[in-house]
C-alpha cells in the first residue's frame, strides 16, 4: 500500500529538510502500515514481534522526539494515506456541552498545549464510575502489591485498576471513550485519524511520592493527546495535576539530552524557565483536562484526602515505541461491552486495539 504513494511521499520530503532520511521514514511508515494491518486483523502486536521506525530501534524517534514540525509532517503522511472522510455524529448526551467548545479546545491545545473544561461530565456519572470501580483490584506499582481496595477508604500512596476489564465493563466509561466528540477532538488536532490507545483509572492517596511528580515529557506517539477526567473535587490539597503551558512549543529553552527519555526536572528550573506559565488544575468533580503531555507537566502528591482520574490516550500510530508503555490489547465481549463494539464496527481504524469474542 504504501508504494501507492512513494511520489506524493518524495514530493512533500523534498520540500522539507527531511529528504536524506528518505529511507528511514519509508521504514518507519511500511513498519507502521504492518502493525496497522496486524491490529485489525485482530492479530497480536507486543514488543516480541513489533515493527519499529527503523533498523536502528528508535532512530527517528530520538533525532525528532522534540521537533514539532517533524511530527506534524508526518501526520501529514499518515492522514494522506489513510484518507480521512469521517462525519462525526456530534450528539453523544455523555458530553453534551462539548459541542460549541471544540474550535476552542483545539486552539488552546496548539497555542498552551491544553484546555480545561471545567465539571463536563456530570457528577452524577463520577459517582456511577467510582460506585463501579470500588472494592475491585488495584495494583500499588511502587511496591508491586496487589489487592482490592475500598476507594473510600484512609488509603495509601497510588493505586492502578488491574484489570481492564474492570474498566470498560462501566457502562458510562463505555459512553465515554466511545464519544465521537473526543474522536473529533483528537483528529482536528492530529490532522490525522487518531487511535485510541489506552484507558486508565487510578486513585491517589497521601504517601510515596510517585516518579511522575517530578516535571516531566512523556513520549507516547509521534503526536498524543491525553484527556484527564477528575472523578471527584480535586483542589491543592489533593494531589492537582500541574502543567506548563506552552512548553510544548518552547522545549528548547531548558537543556535536553536527545539520548535519554522521561528526564525529570527539578521545580527551580522550570520555574526560572517558565515561572509565569505553571499552572495548578484544580476543579470539580466532572472537570475535563485535555493536554498533549509531550509538554512538561507532573503530579503533584495529595497532602489530604484523595484523587481518583480516569485518563484517555489518543495517538496516531500504532507503533508502541517505549517498552515500558502500559499499552495493552483490550480483547471485550461482545455483549458485556456492546457499547464499545458499535463503536469499533464503525470506526474500526480508531479502535484497533480492541478485539472482541462472544
Amino acid at each position: 500500500m504504501i508504494e501507492n504513494y512513494l511520489p506524493f511521499i518524495k514530493k512533500k520530503l523534498e520540500s522539507t529538510n527531511y529528504f536524506e532520511y528518505y529511507d528511514d521514514i519509508i521504514h518507519l511508515l511500511e513498519n507502521n502500515h504492518q502493525n496497522i494491518q496486524n491490529l485489525l486483523l485482530n492479530k497480536e502486536l507486543n514488543f516480541e514481534n513489533i515493527k519499529y521506525y527503523s533498523k536502528k530501534k528508535n532512530k527517528l524517534l530520538y533525532e525528532f522526539i522534540n521537533n514539532k514540525n517533524f511530527n506534524n509532517f508526518i501526520c501529514n503522511l499518515l492522514n494522506k494515506i489513510y484518507d480521512n472522510n469521517i462525519n462525526y455524529e456530534l450528539n453523544h448526551n455523555t458530553l453534551v456541552n462539548i459541542k460549541t467548545k471544540i474550535p476552542n479546545i483545539n486552539n488552546n491545545l496548539r497555542k498552551e498545549g491544553v484546555y480545561i473544561f471545567p465539571e463536563l461530565l456530570n457528577k452524577n456519572k463520577c459517582e456511577k464510575i467510582l460506585e463501579h470501580l470500588n472494592n475491585k483490584e488495584y495494583i500499588d506499582r511502587t511496591n508491586n502489591i496487589i489487592k482490592n481496595i475500598n476507594l473510600f477508604n484512609k488509603n495509601k500512596n497510588i493505586w492502578w485498576i488491574n484489570n481492564y476489564n474492570d474498566l470498560l465493563s462501566c457502562e458510562t466509561i463505555q459512553q465515554i471513550i466511545t464519544s465521537e466528540y473526543l474522536l473529533n477532538i483528537a483528529e482536528n488536532y492530529f490532522k490525522c485519524k487518531p487511535i485510541l490507545h489506552n484507558v486508565l483509572f487510578w486513585a491517589s492517596y497521601h504517601g510515596d511520592v510517585d516518579t511522575t511528580q517530578k516535571f516531566h515529557q512523556d513520549f507516547d506517539d509521534i503526536k498524543f493527546m491525553k484527556i484527564f477526567i477528575y472523578l471527584d473535587d480535586v483542589d491543592s490539597e489533593n494531589g492537582p495535576h500541574v502543567y506548563v503551558k506552552k512548553s510544548l512549543n518552547n522545549i528548547n529553552k531548558i537543556s535536553i539530552d536527545n539520548k535519554k527519555l522521561s528526564q525529570r526536572y527539578d521545580d527551580e528550573l522550570i520555574k526560572q524557565h517558565f515561572e509565569k506559565d505553571i499552572i495548578e488544575i484544580c476543579g470539580k468533580a466532572g472537570t475535563i483536562i485535555f493536554e498533549d503531555t509531550h509538554g512538561l507537566h507532573k503530579g503533584t502528591n495529595v497532602k489530604k484526602g484523595k484523587r481518583f482520574v480516569l485518563q484517555l490516550v489518543y495517538g496516531v500510530s500504532p507503533l508502541y515505541h517505549l517498552k515500558n508503555s502500559n499499552y495493552v490489547k483490550y480483547n471485550c465481549n461482545i455483549n458485556q461491552h456492546n457499547t464499545i463494539y458499535k463503536a469499533f464496527l464503525k470506526f474500526p481504524y480508531s479502535y484497533m486495539n480492541f478485539t472482541f469474542h462472544q
